[in-house]
């Protein structure tokens, strides 16, 4: 059965999967020869060449001269507008950008007057968005009495005489200079505010990795095809010029696989759970995250304007600004990703949870230890091959 063609103006489509499409664009003389006729008029009027006054140079010099590279230049202006308009009609959502299709033939310039050019593009595959039945561990964690003495002994340490080397003893003066004057009035409060500010550490980076984790997650448990075949050849086209081989984009395809299929999920989270972020989202963000690590949040309504003003000038850096609505962006989905998989809470003591991520980095870069170069390895290889014969 012949695949079915969608035809209209000057293009066609040609449905090569279910991913997958040909385009075929005719340009004809008529399309580009008023425009390229316009452009070299022009040029003719503006020439400026020995021999001839100024405007006065002969059509047929000027189109000898530039003739080829306008109509190259008018002819790809048709095709990016042509291809534009297509792809807006027939609302497609496209992978990557359309590339040239490899049964392309190189146009003649020179002799040919109507011209016939193939792309090929590749959409986002349709799916369902349910992410009830993917399972992620969240881990709480908490801090326990070792790991609170270890602190307070580091802080004996630190604010010890220089002089002596005598130890700092746990009082209100040693209180007053580590946390402010009269915040922390007994070593019971400072054993617990030591235990609270390591949670909340340790916890903020439980829920980078509990981010993590739920997207790795989420794009392994998300069923959907991908148009691999096009996209490898997108990869390659639109990296020649950073001298990219074919092999490493087959070594490293699966991460970048991974890393589109988690670009697709998000956009329909944000798409479909109606995420938005505005200014006041910003400016939250900088005031909780970026000023209270300077200043503590005043109270007062006047104080918390000044703060509020702050962190206005800081959002006059629009490209840090940006990069704040992304994160910000991220916080939203992490927040949905959290309402809607299925999770596992976990409690666990911070330095058990510090000696399982250095495990799970350790198995995830495993260090082969090297007992000698590969010269050296070569040879015993080869003196060992030698004695087995011998044997023999």
């Amino acid at each position: 059965m012949h695949p079915k063609l969608y035809t209209k103006m000057n293009v066609k489509q040609e449905k090569l999967t279910d991913l997958t499409s040909k385009l075929t664009i005719e340009v004809a003389e008529q399309d580009y020869q008023n425009q390229v006729k316009k452009t070299l008029t022009g040029y003719q009027q503006k020439a400026n060449i020995p021999g001839f006054r100024p405007g006065k140079v002969p059509f047929g010099m000027i189109q000898k001269m530039y003739g080829n590279s306008v109509l190259v230049d008018e002819v790809n202006k048709l095709l990016s507008d042509a291809l534009n308009k297509y792809i807006d009609d027939h609302k497609l959502d496209l992978l990557g950008q359309p590339i040239p299709a490899e049964d392309n033939e190189i146009a003649d310039f020179d002799v040919a007057k109507d011209f016939t050019f193939h792309f090929e593009i590749a959409v986002a595959p349709q799916f369902e968005l349910d992410l009830s039945k993917i399972k992620v561990t969240n881990y709480q964690l908490t801090v326990g009495d070792e790991m609170v003495q270890k602190s307070v002994e580091n802080l004996l340490e630190r604010f010890k005489d220089e002089e002596t080397g005598k130890l700092a003893e746990l009082n209100q003066d040693l209180f007053d200079k580590v946390y402010g004057e009269g915040t922390i009035k007994s070593e019971k409060e400072l054993r617990e505010r030591i235990r609270k500010d390591g949670e909340r550490m340790y916890q903020q980076q439980a829920d980078r990795k509990f981010t993590q984790d739920a997207i790795e997650a989420v794009v392994e448990g998300m069923k959907f095809e991908m148009p691999d075949d096009f996209m490898k050849r997108w990869l390659f086209v639109s990296n020649q010029d950073k001298n990219i081989t074919k092999e490493q984009i087959e070594a490293d395809y699966d991460k970048y696989r991974n890393m589109l299929k988690w670009q697709l999920v998000e956009a329909k989270i944000i798409k479909e759970r109606d995420i938005k972020v505005d200014r006041n989202d910003v400016k939250n963000y900088y005031i909780n995250n970026v000023v209270s690590q300077y200043f503590p949040i005043p109270e007062d309504e006047e104080g918390r304007k000044r703060i509020e003003q702050f962190a206005e000038t800081m959002m006059e850096n629009q490209q840090e600004t940006k990069q704040v609505y992304d994160m910000v962006y991220d916080m939203k989905v992490s927040d949905i990703l959290r309402a809607e998989l299925k999770i596992s809470n976990k409690k666990m003591d911070a330095e058990a949870y510090i000696e399982m991520l250095k495990k799970e980095h350790e198995k995830a870069n495993p260090t082969e230890i090297s007992t000698g170069s590969a010269t050296e390895k070569k040879e015993k290889k080869t003196k060992k091959k030698a004695e087995k014969d011998e044997q023999k």
